[in-house]
């Protein structure tokens, strides 16, 4: 991409930023606005809907009640012929002898008038008898608050009006009933008035003149229908439709409102339960009315006020987005010569300086910039400056020091001191790994001492190293975890010292010291064993003395050829050593005298300092020094397993106290032994051969000496 193209998108991605704050802004303002004005216009459509509703519902409410109080008072003047009516039949009924089968009804009947029928009701609530046959065998316990009414009346004496309602059976006509109990509360006798003036009268106190009136006053209306406290019809005593049935049981049981919403038809029915009941009579004449609102035109409402919020935010984008192009070429423009000067001195020019410009913020800005070119630049120098010192000098250190990536273990510093003693110039480490440079096993104890230092963050030992084409060395190392500014660990930082001319000369004073003190203590014994032969007089008591005296003689001899196939061989490398050999070596240098040694190794060889046996003389000399006469057997055995194998030491001497088995591996705790403790774990860590004493304390000593599964082979086959 050249410096036009880009150039182009920056301008653009500018703009577009510009583009996109005003969009956005604008959408946030209009959004803001559009929502509340959503919410405040619907929650008063909810409002005045809510309002109107219960308006209509308490118009309703009112004008039925003012029906009822008409139809008592029509009621009220019937009630007169009624009771003296009921009179003439319970006079029959008394004259028949209590029995309603010997009555004549129909003479009754044509007596009391054509639109009088005559009904008895037993104690069951049954019309056994009755001048109307369609009714002949209504049960009225299907209704069970009227069959309470009735029983009531049975008990009872008197005249009981009804009011005028819709018979439940036959044409369904309207009837004005009253009831009387017979004298033996067997039965009551039930009297009912039709006929044309009853049917005017209702019809017209019926007629829904009224109530249209009130639902034309609420323009969400869609319809009504108003039904009676029997689930019917108000005006033709008709039974709704099954789904309806279930809403009106449920409105006159509760005798309270019920809403019924219907989301797909944008619709919702109030049943409006209207109490009519009074306790004077026993029919209850409260109505339910269901009333169908509409919220489609609601919603319609709501959904034009939504378009016009939405013509008003596409023309308030419209105008942000003119806005924010018109802006955004203003600005671009100081900003493309400001760009281009930076590009030139990103490049490298710190000597190129950004140009004036008509814009005093842009000029502030650009005279800040060029300030900051010239501390760069200073900063720079010294920058270079103090690499090119630390460069130097830590070149010129006597110690190597490396420095290698953690996350893909490469090397990224090798100074002049690691070239010299790993003989690898510093060409060939950068940018390689410890797998690329030593051996398989060199690499994984390196990675190994890397993972130490990153728990630990300092690993500090002596090792053994084996450069390529160069002598072994024994290194002292120092490997330090480096962390960034955040805390995690990013370098391996390591510090070596070829300590190889100390160590050999460490081990060389070492080896005379030790067998000087032990030739000293074998001619100390030879002296006593003389001075004390002076003094016997028999043939057998010198001749132990001389026995004793040349067993000493024997161990003089063998430390000096020990010292001396050292010396020939050299002491300074690690190498394959046959491991009852050496058990047998360090024999040699003792007198075991009555004590039995088993040597139960078997032709195993370990990869370990030449010094060796004396670490098996070390340990036979510590089983006599600490046991003294109670030592009887002493034994050396190996035990393998997949990992490692177990060089096993043990005695039946005193043991070592419970506190003093890691003591004895400390500095200052190994005088009076040939080889103290802390030197021996050094010269077997040297090879990666740990040891440890876990014998039990007044059963016995027991070492064991852990050697890793490439330190020791079989028949001198193995890994190297």
């Amino acid at each position: 991409m050249n410096k036009g193209s880009r150039m182009l998108q920056e301008n653009r991605s500018f703009a577009s930023f510009i583009l996109v704050s005003m969009v956005l802004l604008v959408l946030c303002i209009v959004a803001f606005f559009s929502i509340n004005d959503y919410i405040n216009t619907k929650a008063n459509f909810d409002r005045e809907s809510a309002l109107l509703e219960n308006q209509t519902e308490q118009n309703l409410g009112e004008a039925m009640r003012l029906t009822d109080i008409a139809w008592n008072i029509f009621d009220d003047n019937l009630n007169g012929r009624m009771e003296a009516g009921l009179d003439k039949v319970q006079e029959a009924y008394i004259k028949s002898g209590s029995s309603p089968a010997e009555m004549n009804l129909s003479s009754l009947k044509e007596n009391l008038g054509e639109d009088t029928d005559i009904y008895i009701i037993n104690e069951s609530g049954v019309i056994t008898y009755t001048t109307y046959p369609p009714e002949l065998g209504q049960d009225f316990r299907s209704v069970p608050y009227f069959f309470r009414y009735l029983t009531k009346i049975r008990n009872s004496s008197g005249f009981f009006p009804d009011r005028i309602v819709h018979e439940l059976l036959g044409s369904g006509q309207f009837r004005k009933y009253a009831y009387m109990p017979t004298p033996d509360h067997r039965y009551v006798l039930e009297l009912g008035i039709s006929g044309p003036q009853i049917a005017a009268v209702s019809q017209r106190l019926d007629t829904p003149h009224n109530i249209d009136e009130i639902i034309a006053g609420n323009p969400y209306v869609t319809g009504y229908r108003v039904f009676n406290s029997m689930g019917r019809l108000a005006n033709d005593n008709s039974l709704p439709e099954p789904g309806v049935r279930g809403y009106l049981n449920e409105t006159i049981a509760n005798r309270s409102t019920l809403e019924v919403i219907d989301v797909a038809h944008a619709e919702k029915t109030h049943f409006v339960f209207v109490d009519l009941q009074n306790d004077q009579y026993g029919s209850d004449m409260s109505r339910v009315v269901e009333i169908t609102y509409s919220t489609r035109r609601q919603q319609d409402a709501l959904d034009r006020l939504i378009f016009y919020h939405a013509i008003i935010a596409i023309a308030a984008i419209c105008l942000g987005c003119g806005l924010a192009l018109y802006l955004s070429r203003r600005q671009i423009r100081p900003i493309r010569e400001m760009v281009a000067d930076v590009d030139i001195i990103a490049r490298g020019n710190l000597e190129h300086r950004i140009g004036p410009t008509s814009s005093r913020e842009f000029s502030i800005l650009g005279k800040s910039i060029n300030i900051m070119i010239d501390s760069i630049k200073a900063s720079d120098r010294k920058l270079r400056d103090g690499e090119t010192f630390q460069q130097e000098m830590i070149d010129q250190l006597p110690v190597g020091i490396f420095l290698k990536r953690l996350d893909d273990k490469k090397y990224v510093y090798w100074n002049r001191a690691c070239e010299k003693m790993f003989c690898l110039k510093s060409v060939d480490v950068i940018g390689k790994t410890d797998r690329d440079l030593f051996s398989k096993e060199m690499a994984e104890i390196m990675e190994q001492e890397d993972r130490e230092s990153c728990s630990n963050r300092v690993v500090i030992r002596n090792k053994m190293v084996s450069p390529p084409g160069g002598p072994d060395r024994m290194v002292h190392m120092i490997i330090v975890s480096i962390a960034d500014s955040q805390g995690s660990l990013r370098y391996i930082l390591g510090i070596a010292d070829d300590v190889t001319p100390e160590n050999l000369n460490l081990r060389m004073d070492l080896l005379f010291s030790i067998t000087r003190h032990e030739i000293l203590n074998q001619l100390t014994g030879i002296m006593n064993s003389l001075e004390r032969a002076q003094l016997k007089s028999t043939h057998e008591d010198v001749q132990t003395f001389f026995d004793e005296t040349l067993g000493s003689v024997e161990s003089i001899k063998n430390q000096i050829s020990f010292m001396r196939s050292l010396q020939d061989l050299g002491i300074l490398s690690p190498g394959w050593l046959p491991l009852k050999q050496a058990f047998e070596d360090a024999l040699r240098l003792i007198a075991p005298g009555s004590v039995k040694i088993s040597n139960e190794l078997s032709d195993i060889e370990v990869y370990a300092d030449p010094l060796f046996p004396r670490i098996f003389f070390s340990l036979l000399e510590n089983s006599f020094r600490r046991s003294g006469p109670g030592l009887s057997w002493i034994r050396v055995s190996a035990v393998e397993s997949p990992e490692y194998l177990t060089i096993v030491y043990e005695d039946d001497g005193a043991g070592i106290p419970w506190d003093e088995k890691e003591r004895i591996f400390e500095p200052g705790n190994g005088e009076g032994n040939a080889l103290s403790f802390i030197i021996i774990r050094e010269l077997l860590a040297f090879t990666g051969i740990r040891i440890i004493e876990n014998g039990t304390p007044g059963k016995g000593t027991r070492f064991e000496m852990t050697v890793p599964k490439d330190k020791y082979r079989h028949n001198g086959h193995g890994p190297i």
